[in-house]
């Protein structure tokens, strides 16, 4: 099959890392693709793990520039990009055309070709840029009811899939990689380390978590660093900074710049997601495949993720007191920490990898190639 997927931007978020596993996972099974993507020279540094799953694969990566330093050329290069992105959608007779970014969706649309989009999260605002798709693919059974509720689609359009992740997640590092990477951070080996791969917003609940490690009781408390791997998304605007500096825990708390979160799993025991709102969370899944024992709020595709106490936990959304309760009991039982990771952890290979997401992928692409526009 050729396959056109399209993507704003490399980024830290999910969208992002969850369109390249899924291009290269693609590229794996025979098929050809393109990833039409934004500004893809300009990528941060910090970035560069997900560029090199990309070059290591056979996806044809197209840069498109859409952003320039002057504000006026910018706007030129936005209409420029999105000619460039027509052109390569015309002329290379595509078999699927993947929308991964929503608000490219118009592109397709505006050429009368049939496409494929996945709606990430269910805070997507309905402006001209988003139009709908001719199959829509949810990723929680929330973003399935808000495409019915808030666009439209009909039940016949959805496919559920859910997102999968990289089986290099399922490899730890070395012991003695493990050991030099807790020496550079002060991390003992005693230390039980509470973990969060984030971007630094309200949304995802920082805060929330601080606020519950603060409350474990004393002795418990001391045992405890917290480790927090994430940038802002547009510049700090104080925000982290502020509640670390303020917090009783300040000088057990490690924040590091996003980038690539793999070795920081490996030295993470306890994995929490305390997001307000969430699509289905790659974090979380890519921390269950590394070991961790995962806690989420319950948001949305929190269930689709966690059967409750077998294969991580769940407490009500901004509620700190049950999530202190449950660090609690799990920080007091050190047998069930090391059982439930172990099962987690297979778990999530046997249900959660990007091996996994492309099969079911590849069924919605079929559904979409049996349609007459």
């Amino acid at each position: 099959m050729k396959i056109a997927v399209l993507l704003t931007r490399i980024d830290q978020t999910g969208m992002s890392i969850n369109t390249i596993d899924l291009c290269v996972s693609l590229s794996k099974l025979g098929h050809s693709v393109d990833l039409l993507v934004g500004d893809y020279n300009n990528s941060s540094k910090k970035l560069f793990f997900q560029k090199d799953l990309l070059k290591t694969s056979e996806v044809n990566v197209i840069n498109i520039k859409f952003s320039h330093r002057s504000e006026l050329l910018s706007k030129f290069f936005k209409v420029l990009g999105v000619l460039k992105i027509i052109l390569f959608l015309i002329f290379k007779n595509y078999d699927v055309i993947h929308v991964e970014s929503p608000y490219l969706s118009f592109i397709p649309w505006l050429i009368r070709k049939k496409f494929v989009s996945t709606m990430h999260v269910p805070d997507l605002e309905n402006i001209f840029a988003y139009k709908n798709a001719t199959r829509v693919i949810a990723i929680s059974k929330e973003t399935k009811e808000y495409c019915v509720d808030k666009f439209g689609y009909k039940e016949n359009q959805i496919d559920l899939v859910y997102h999968g992740v990289n089986e290099r997640f399922y490899q730890p590092i070395s012991a003695n990689e493990e050991k030099t990477m807790k020496q550079n951070y002060g991390i003992s080996q005693n230390d039980i380390l509470i973990g969060l791969v984030a971007s630094i917003e309200r949304r995802k609940g920082q805060d929330i978590l601080i606020n519950a490690i603060e409350n474990l009781n004393q002795e418990i408390r001391r045992k405890v660093k917290l480790v927090l791997l994430g940038s802002y998304k547009s510049g700090s605007n104080g925000w982290l900074e502020n509640l670390i500096n303020s917090s009783s825990i300040s000088n057990q708390i490690i924040w590091e710049q996003y980038q690539d979160p793999k070795p920081f799993y490996n030295i993470i025991d306890i994995f929490v997601l305390p997001s307000r709102l969430e699509g289905f969370p790659l974090v979380s899944l890519e921390a269950m495949l590394s070991g961790c024992l995962v806690i989420r709020s319950n948001t949305e595709g929190s269930h689709e993720q966690i059967i409750d106490g077998l294969n991580g936990f769940l407490f009500e959304n901004e509620n700190s007191t049950e999530l202190t309760k449950i660090l609690s009991y799990i920080l007091e039982n050190e047998s069930l920490l090391v059982n439930m990771r172990n099962f987690s952890k297979t778990y999530a290979f046997k249900n959660f990898t990007q091996a996994v997401m492309a099969k079911n992928t590849l069924k919605v692409y079929e559904k979409l190639k049996n349609i007459k526009l």
